[in-house]
């Protein structure tokens, strides 16, 4: 077996006619615009540009297996996903990309479609902010010195409005022309005199195009072009013609494994879909609602496969064997009680106050799903129940490390097996944290928080952890109806060393004011539009302070007091802020160890 050649301009043409595909198997186009870009100016100057992996499929397996198009016109927002291949089992031989997608993809985007990204602080609903782009060559382009540059050619993804921007360093050409033009007679001089005529009234460019350095060079930068995407077989390729899909996987796995341009994620899930034909859209389009559902919420492919694995019963250890054809089959099976458990956990989540920024780890709401999955109620009391065990998860890192072990463990503690239909089922219906809190977990880790733990929590810093404590702190609060913030009680903007002299804090006293300024003593969850209103006022003066309508901001002052464990009889003065800080932890200590132990 050997590497077969072909030119850039060919493979187009049989993408074109239907001929070559993207195996189910290959992730989405992930390369980025400046990436194609940088990979245009290599094939411009004639560098290697790798070898591809060609699977050669015929009938009647063809039909056994899924493919996708390749992405021709790019949208950052509304079109940014392969589409499913409607009929290739209609060829009597199709081609499979095996290696080299994202090369292969970049090309037949930048040379027969479109790229359109937001523009920079347009917004994201805005249908306008994503301009069409297409691919054009700076035919002025001048080489650089490799320690300034290491682009020699300027491609550039433009619009057409840009393209007519001209300047005496700048002359647009759109790359994919040279495609229409014969392969042994480029009409060169007739492109060049086409120039001349364009930008006749144009003195500064027409100026720059009839010096003779810049003639001969603008018209050497077009004919290597045309060379190279045209002429020059630059597409090495292996070629396969095995038809068994799992010895293709065994390959396919083995090329992208060995180096970093497949993740291991990315691996199980090209997997996964290659056994299940709608496998990649109802993934997909399921994350995109479960991030929808809260704020920056971040799930991937690796949360929902864990979760398809832990929820169906499978082993959870994270490798390509747990995803064999039985268990996907199962997984498919399963799936809409899949995505449900998923979302009414989400839910959860949201209700909870909790989103993406403040939810370290995915994996410690698996067990949630599969408690979830199992038929287990969502009530007051057992999402109460629950919370306790998220927010010590959390606190406690228990996911950090050993995470299949760790999920294996809490998956056992939950359920115990059918005497009647040996399937697993839940040993208690309604969640218990003392329960789930006697799991055994690797390196002596536990659930249960200790005086140590609880000293730790009290120095917590303004953040995610301090988020945690705060809302058990303030357990009534309607986290999914109103967005709170942590606010600093006293400040932060009060911790300078002017304001603090014009307070009259001693200046020996000033470094453990800042160190003591974000920690959980001083902090407290304040309603969104309140935080933004108290602001930098002092809080001595904010809490007495009244509106517009000479009605007091804090309304029962007492009450507010008692609710964020102030003792009312304690001076709110800035200047007494070490005093407030010490009684307001001691007292977060006591109620903290009447919550969490």
């Amino acid at each position: 077996m050997s590497y077969e050649k072909l030119s850039i301009k060919q493979v187009i043409e049989k993408i074109g006619n239907n001929e070559i595909y993207l195996p189910a198997i290959q992730r989405k186009f992930v390369w980025k615009q400046e990436q194609t870009e940088k990979f245009f100016d290599s094939i411009q100057q004639g560098f290697p540009i790798g070898t591809f992996l060609f699977w050669f499929l015929k009938k009647p397996h063809i039909d056994s297996y899924v493919f996708y198009k390749f992405l021709q016109n790019y949208h950052q927002r509304d079109n940014f996903l392969n589409s499913k291949a409607a009929n290739p089992e209609l060829k009597n031989e199709i081609i499979g990309v095996l290696d080299g997608q994202q090369r292969m993809s970049s090309i037949y985007l930048a040379l027969q479609g479109t790229y359109a990204t937001k523009k920079p602080y347009a917004s994201w609903s805005n249908n306008n902010a994503f301009p069409k782009r297409t691919l054009h060559l700076n035919v002025l382009s001048k080489f650089h010195d490799d320690n300034d540059n290491d682009l020699n050619f300027e491609f550039k993804f433009i619009t057409p409005n840009e393209s007519q921007e001209l300047d005496k360093n700048t002359l647009w050409f759109e790359v994919r022309e040279v495609l229409t033009w014969d392969e042994n007679s480029p009409p060169i001089d007739k492109f060049y005199d086409r120039l001349l005529k364009i930008h006749s009234e144009n003195e500064k460019i027409l100026k720059q195009l009839k010096k003779t350095k810049n003639k001969d060079r603008i018209k050497l930068i077009i004919r290597d072009l045309h060379t190279r995407l045209v002429r020059d077989e630059l597409i090495n390729y292996f070629k396969i013609t095995e038809q068994d899909l799992d010895k293709i996987l065994k390959i396919f796995i083995r090329v992208n494994s060995a180096g970093t341009v497949l993740s291991k994620t990315d691996l199980l899930f090209s997997t996964i879909i290659a056994n299940w034909e709608n496998g990649r859209e109802e993934i997909e389009n399921f994350i995109t609602t479960i991030n929808n559902l809260g704020d920056r919420f971040s799930f991937n492919n690796d949360f929902v496969m864990r979760n398809c694995l832990m929820l169906t019963d499978c082993d959870v250890l994270f490798k390509v064997g747990s995803f064999r054809t039985e268990n996907v089959l199962k997984i498919k099976k399963q799936w809409p009680k899949i995505k449900s458990s998923i979302l009414e956990t989400v839910q959860f989540l949201v209700e909870s106050g909790i989103n993406g920024s403040t939810l370290p780890s995915q994996n410690s709401i698996i067990p949630i799903c599969y408690y979830a999955m199992k038929g287990g109620t969502f009530n007051t009391p057992t999402k109460a129940e629950l919370k306790k065990y998220l927010s010590r998860a959390l606190l406690k890192n228990i996911f950090s490390g050993q995470g299949d072990t760790v999920l294996t463990n809490f998956r056992t503690s939950l359920r115990t097996k059918s005497d009647k239909s040996k399937a697993f089922e839940l040993k208690n219906k309604k969640f218990s944290f003392t329960q789930i809190a006697e799991t055994k977990l690797p390196s002596n880790k536990s659930l249960k928080i200790t005086d140590e733990d609880i000293e730790e929590f009290l120095n917590y810093k303004k953040g995610t952890n301090a988020f945690y404590i705060l809302s058990y702190l303030y357990p009534n609060l309607k986290f999914n109806q109103v967005k709170f913030h942590q606010d600093h009680i006293h400040p932060s903007s009060q911790f300078t060393e002017t304001k603090m002299k014009k307070a009259e804090v001693a200046e020996d006293k000033f470094k453990e004011y800042l160190e003591l300024r974000d920690t959980l003593p001083n902090l407290q969850l304040l309603e969104g539009t309140e935080n933004i209103k108290k602001s930098k006022t002092p809080f001595a003066t904010w809490i007495d302070s009244k509106d517009d309508s000479d009605i007091p901001i804090v309304a029962d002052k007492k009450g507010y007091l008692a609710r964020n464990f102030i003792d009312e009889k304690t001076n709110l003065e800035f200047k007494n802020f070490l005093s407030f800080h010490n009684k307001r932890k001691e007292a977060l200590r006591k109620k903290l160890a009447n919550l969490l132990k």
